[in-house]
């Protein structure tokens, strides 16, 4: 059985390359224009952010934060994500948006990063590495995998279209198998979804205490 997933995981990793290729380099784009933004933020800007992000230091190191409210945040939003890219991709103008949407997601991972870095320097990186990386390790390459499955799936619509020879069986089979592989990524995402609310806590409450 194991045997069986590897050899399908790798399959799908070799015909899909050049689309997952081209959609990581949406991402690695958008985290660079976002780390790169970052300098270019008004006086007034960096301000209010400083400000926000300094409220947000003391709320963990003044008060308990409720991992359960984080579950439920955490859960809308990447909820609303994973419906986001499984609509785009039963729709045949949804390709290009799709890799509009991996790049704005790393914008603003790439914003967020630098800013707290440009803030904190040193601390800032140590900040990163154990506030947002665990995470982002998890849902970017879900996030990934989802738009190259939305890819393939907009890419049979618009294949069956002009041939004209897929049936409408093999296009409910194809939309089905579709909607599985949504589903199953989704379950990884919950599992990232499950380190930002009990362990990303944890690790920006002991470095807000032990570092800054």
């Amino acid at each position: 059985m194991i045997s069986k997933i590897r050899f399908t995981l790798t399959e799908h990793l070799k015909n899909n390359k050049n689309t997952y290729l081209f959609l990581f380099l949406a991402f690695v784009t958008g985290v660079s224009a976002g780390a790169f933004t970052v300098n270019g933020l008004s006086p007034i800007q960096r301000s209010e952010l400083t400000n926000y992000f300094q409220g947000f230091l003391e709320l963990f190191e003044n008060q308990k934060v409720d991992s359960n409210e984080i579950l439920k945040i955490s859960l809308i939003d990447n909820l609303r994500l994973v419906a986001l890219l499984w609509a785009l991709g039963v729709t045949i103008i949804g390709i290009p948006l799709i890799y509009i949407f991996i790049g704005v997601r790393g914008f603003i991972t790439g914003f967020t990063s630098g800013f707290i870095i440009e803030l904190m320097g040193v601390k800032g990186v140590i900040f990163t590495l154990f506030s947002i990386v665990p995470k982002e390790v998890i849902i970017i390459p879900c996030v990934i995998a989802l738009g190259v499955n939305g890819i393939n799936f907009s890419l049979n619509i618009i294949r069956s279209r002009s041939a004209k020879r897929m049936s409408k069986e093999n296009l409910k089979t194809g939309f089905l198998a579709y909607c599985l592989a949504t589903a199953l990524v989704s379950c990884f995402i919950f599992g990232g979804i499950l380190v930002e609310s009990y362990i990303t806590p944890i690790c920006i409450r002991i470095i807000t205490l032990k570092v800054f």
